[in-house]
């Protein structure tokens, strides 16, 4: 166990060591995962940073706090800073449509292509969601994008789910066109923006913005999953855990999940993040516009910032956090920034969520669970909206999954989809709540449900994270 100086006192650290170690092994032993790396800060100092397990099943190499990571979805928040720190420099503007950036940007549907800006892009609010683009480079070819100006020139064929603004549909593809137009506002390539003005700032001594360091490092964890890893599966055993094949080149996708990490980086990260006096990386109000939900999921007052979910505990406090997730690779960071408490998570199993785990490992750092005391309670987001007699059922009948057929049902007060899982096909059921019109909210996982309508009105197909699922029934 290791605590930094300023840490709070130090037989509170230490009991809190042996709560969050027991914590971590049991939901290690009940998920099946081989190791994970957590950090845990108070008041501006990391008071804990351990590896649990091993980041290495063939060589029993255990994880430290500076073992590395690819970090995912959590290096989202970081093209938040960079556009934001252009915002300040007078670079970038968030609601300028991205063809005053780049003027041969376009879409499938031109006219729609016009009205994307970039704060759009940055809110998973394009319209386009998840175009099959970074499938195609992940689970295809990794030469398909050798750049990311011929990432964004191949997303000509991507096609509207909904009308820009209008829903929120998570869209890798979207983010890594917003990173290539924040780089060209600013004159300098993405790589250099988290480099300099992100990572040197924070004293983020191991973290970068290049996969490759992750795959030269000798101390580095290793993606695992078990199986049904379909085209991940790199042909590589360690013991009974498959090791999972990453992209060779993660570079036109950089602004979406390029990075590679530490907990120990992450943890100065987020103290940078929470300190909006005087952060090195953005203005009070830039790291305030950053961490607000511009757009919220129906009225349950839960939404994205930029790069941030944003959530909000029970007793009312402002929540902010993200998943990182790859194949064999499941990463979370939650803060509540007005307590001045974060945690960490990092695991290298891809189908076990880390957002649990910091969950249960936020409720040990602060006197009150800030959501839930069991993860088998719903989450305490509400909703003053209440449809009408019989307004459910029409969001009920057969749907269509990449991975397989789907189905929703009405509920009293919203539905339930059964669905093939994204990776392995297994079915995964969502409780959601209605919180608006068209718009549902997962009761369990705060997963954004959005359903489209046709021309006549009539229900064509939903939005979940990011997939787009075609009415067939």
């Amino acid at each position: 166990m290791r605590f930094a100086e300023g840490a709070p006192d130090e037989e509170w650290v230490m009991t809190l060591s042996e709560r969050v170690e027991g914590v971590v092994e049991a939901y290690r032993a009940e998920h099946d995962i081989p190791g994970a790396a957590v950090a845990v800060v108070q008041d501006g100092a990391i008071v804990l940073e351990e590896g649990y397990g091993l980041a290495n099943v063939e060589t029993g190499a255990a994880p430290t706090p500076h073992t590395l990571w690819p970090i995912a979805s959590l290096t989202k928040s970081f093209t938040g800073v960079a556009a934001m720190q252009q915002v300040e420099r007078g670079r970038l503007l968030l609601d300028e449509p991205i063809t005053s950036y780049l003027p041969e940007f376009r879409f499938a549907d031109v006219e729609a292509s016009r009205k994307i800006t970039v704060r759009s892009l940055l809110l998973h609010a394009g319209g386009i969601g998840r175009s099959g683009h970074q499938d195609t480079l992940r689970e295809v070819s990794d030469e398909a994008y050798p750049t990311r100006e011929q990432l964004v020139a191949a997303l000509e064929t991507a096609v509207q789910q909904s009308a820009p603004h209008t829903a929120w549909s998570y869209s890798n593809e979207g983010y890594a066109t917003a990173g290539h137009t924040i780089e060209t506002a600013a004159g300098e390539p993405l790589e250099d923006l988290f480099q300099q003005g992100i990572f040197d700032r924070v004293g983020m001594a191991n973290s970068h913005p290049r996969f490759q360091n992750w795959r030269e490092a000798d101390d580095r964890a290793i993606p695992y999953g078990r199986e049904h890893v379909g085209p991940f599966d790199s042909g590589e055993q360690h013991g009974e855990y498959t090791v999972i094949r990453l992209p060779r080149d993660y570079r036109p996708f950089l602004s979406t999940g390029g990075t590679c990490s530490t907990v120990h980086d992450l943890a100065l990260y987020q103290i940078a993040t929470m300190r909006y006096r005087d952060s090195p990386l953005l203005s009070r109000g830039s790291l305030d516009s950053a961490h607000s939900a511009q757009l919220q999921y129906g009225d349950s007052g839960w939404g994205y910032g930029l790069g941030w979910q944003v959530m909000w505990t029970w007793d009312g406090a402002r929540a902010i956090g993200h998943s990182g997730g790859l194949p064999g690779v499941s990463n979370y960071s939650l803060m509540i920034p007005a307590e001045g408490i974060g945690v960490v998570v990092l695991t290298n199993r891809n189908d076990r969520t880390g957002m649990a785990l910091a969950e249960l490992l936020m409720n040990e750092v602060r006197e009150e669970p800030p959501f839930r005391a069991s993860l088998d309670e719903p989450l305490p987001f509400g909703s003053n909206y209440e449809p009408g007699p019989g307004d459910l059922d029409e969001y009920a009948g057969g749907y269509e999954f990449r991975m397989g057929p789907a189905s929703v049902e009405a509920t009293e007060r919203g539905v339930l989809i059964r669905t093939p899982s994204r990776y392995d096909a297994h079915e995964v059921r969502i409780d959601a709540l209605a919180v608006g019109p068209d718009v549902f909210l997962g009761r369990y996982g705060a997963e954004p449900i959005y359903f489209m309508r046709d021309d006549a009105g009539a229900i064509r197909g939903f939005t979940h994270i990011g997939y787009y699922y075609p009415r067939t029934a």
